[in-house]
C-alpha cells in the first residue's frame, strides 16, 4: 500500500525530501581584493617578520594592534600567534604565579584550561548557568579559596557572561579578571565590548573566528604595565623600548607574522558589518523560536547590547518532544540539511587530559586536584540532554534562519515519526 504521506511532509530521516537538500548557505572566511592586496604588500616589501627593537609603528602588526585596540575600546593590544598564547600571556601579565588557582567554567574550549596550566597555575572548574551557558557567579563564590588569584571569564559562543556579578566578586576578593573572548569579537555588555571590561582580554583569530587570519590571537588591556609584560613575554623577553639583543626574562616567541597582521587589518574593515548582520538575524531567529514549543535560544539579557557569535545555541526540551532524546532530535535535524551538533560542550574535567593528568602534572612542580571527583551538574545535564549548536556562518543570510525554523516546525509536526533508534551520524 502506498504511504499516504507526501514526500514534502515526510521526515527526511525516513526518506522524505529534506528542507535544505544542499545544506545552509555559508561561506567563511570572507575575502576579496583588499585581502590579496594586503598580502602582496607584505610579500613585495621584503619585511615578513614583525620583530622590532623600539616603538616602531611602521609594521603591519603594530598598526593592526593600534587599530584593534581603538576598535575594541582599549588603550593597548598585543597581537600574537594564537588565542592560546594570548591567554597564557594574559595570565602571566596580570601576575599569576606557580600554584595560583584560577577559576574557569567547566564548559569551554580546552585552551581556556590548558593556558592556565601552561602559566603554571591550577584550573578550578565551576558550573555554568542553565539559561545562558556562561560562568555561574554563585558557583564562582563557592569555589573561592585562599589560593584563588583570578577568574577566567569565558564568553562562550560569543555570549557575554554576567560581568556585573563577576566584577563585584573580583573586587570583593582582590582577584584579577581575565576575559576569554576567543569566540566573541564585538559582543557588548552594557555598551562596552568584551575584552575591555576586565583586567585583560584574550582573543583568537583562528580560521573559524569572527575576526580571522587563519591562526592568530590578540591580548587587550588598558594598563601600560600589563601591555609591557605581554610584549616582553611574546618577544623573547625584550623590552618595548630596549635594544634588539637585550633580554630581560626567559620568554617564548609568540609573535604574529607581518602577513597575518596585514590580513587582520583587511578583515577588521568588514567586521562591524558582519557582526551587525549576525546580531540582527540571531535576534530574529530567537524571537521566532520563542513562538515554538520545545526549542529555544539562550536567554535574551537586556544588558547584552550586541551579540557576536561563534555558536548559535538551541536549548532542546525533551519533555516537550514526547521525551525523545536530544541526540535523536539532532539526527532528524541534520537529515533535513541543518548541520548541528553539541559543539565542544563536554565538561573539560571529563576530558582525558584532566581525568588522567599523570602524564604531565609532575612536570609543573605544583599540586593539582583530583579532577575525577569534580561534578558540575548543569554542565553535564546540558551536554547530555539539551544543547544543540549551529556554527555562526549561517547567520549571515536571513534565508538560513527561515530554513532552520522550517526544519524545526517540520519535526514538531511529525514528532511521532522521529525514529526510535539513532541513525549513524552523517
Amino acid at each position: 500500500m502506498t504511504d499516504p504521506e507526501t514526500k514534502t511532509s515526510q521526515l527526511a530521516i525516513n526518506g522524505g525530501a529534506p528542507v535544505a537538500p544542499n545544506g545552509l548557505r555559508t561561506k567563511w572566511p570572507v575575502h576579496d581584493e583588499r585581502d590579496k592586496a594586503a598580502l602582496l604588500d607584505v610579500l613585495e616589501s621584503g619585511r615578513w617578520c614583525s620583530v622590532n627593537s623600539s616603538k616602531d609603528y611602521t609594521t603591519h602588526v603594530a598598526r593592526f594592534e593600534q587599530a584593534f585596540a581603538a576598535w575594541n575600546g582599549n588603550r593597548y593590544a598585543v597581537a600574537v600567534n594564537s588565542g592560546t598564547s594570548a591567554l597564557v600571556l594574559a595570565l602571566r601579565a596580570v601576575g599569576i604565579k606557580a600554584g595560583d588557582e584560577v577559576i574557569v567554567p567547566a564548559v569551554t574550549f580546552i585552551a581556556s584550561a590548558s593556558a592556565i596550566v601552561l602559566a603554571n597555575a591550577v584550573p578550578v572548574f565551576v558550573d555554568i548557568e542553565p539559561e545562558t551557558y556562561q560562568l555561574d557567579p554563585d558557583a564562582v563564590e563557592q569555589a573561592l579559596t585562599d589560593r584563588t588569584r583570578a577568574i577566567m571569564v569565558v564568553h562562550y559562543g560569543g555570549y557575554p557572561a554576567d560581568m556585573d556579578r563577576i566584577l563585584e566578586i573580583a573586587k570583593a576578593h582582590d582577584l584579577k579578571v581575565v576575559e576569554d573572548c576567543a569566540e566573541g569579537h564585538g559582543s557588548e555588555w552594557r555598551g562596552t565590548k568584551i575584552g575591555a571590561i576586565g583586567d585583560v582580554g584574550a582573543f583568537s583569530c583562528q580560521m573559524g573566528k569572527p575576526l580571522t587570519c587563519g591562526e592568530g590571537g590578540i591580548v587587550t588591556m588598558n594598563d601600560e604595565q600589563v601591555r609591557d609584560e605581554c610584549f616582553s613575554y611574546a618577544n623573547m623577553g625584550r623590552s618595548l623600548d630596549g635594544a634588539k639583543y637585550v633580554h630581560y626574562v626567559p620568554a617564548n616567541n609568540f609573535r604574529l607574522s607581518e602577513f597575518l597582521g596585514a590580513l587582520l587589518s583587511a578583515q577588521l574593515v568588514r567586521l562591524d558589518e558582519q557582526i551587525e548582520v549576525r546580531h540582527e538575524n540571531g535576534e530574529y531567529l530567537a524571537a521566532e523560536l520563542g513562538k515554538l514549543d520545545g526549542v529555544s535560544a539562550l536567554k535574551r539579557d537586556p544588558r547584552i547590547t550586541k551579540r557576536s557569535y561563534y555558536f548559535y545555541f538551541l536549548r532542546y526540551d525533551r519533555a516537550q518532544w514526547n521525551n525523545i532524546p536530544r541526540d535523536k532530535f539532532l539526527d532528524a535535524l541534520r537529515a533535513e540539511g541543518i548541520r548541528a551538533g553539541r559543539a565542544h560542550n563536554q565538561p573539560l574535567y571529563m576530558n582525558p587530559v584532566f581525568t588522567d593528568p599523570s602524564a604531565w602534572a609532575d612536570t609543573y612542580g605544583i599540586s593539582f586536584p583530583d579532577y575525577s571527583k569534580v561534578c558540575c551538574p548543569e554542565s553535564e545535564r546540558i551536554y547530555e540532554h539539551e544543547i544543540c549548536a549551529l556554527s555562526k556562518d549561517f547567520l549571515m543570510h536571513r534565508e538560513n534562519c527561515e530554513l532552520v525554523l522550517e526544519a524545526v516546525r517540520k519535526l514538531r509536526a511529525n514528532i511521532d515519526k522521529i525514529p526510535a533508534e539513532r541513525a549513524e551520524p552523517p
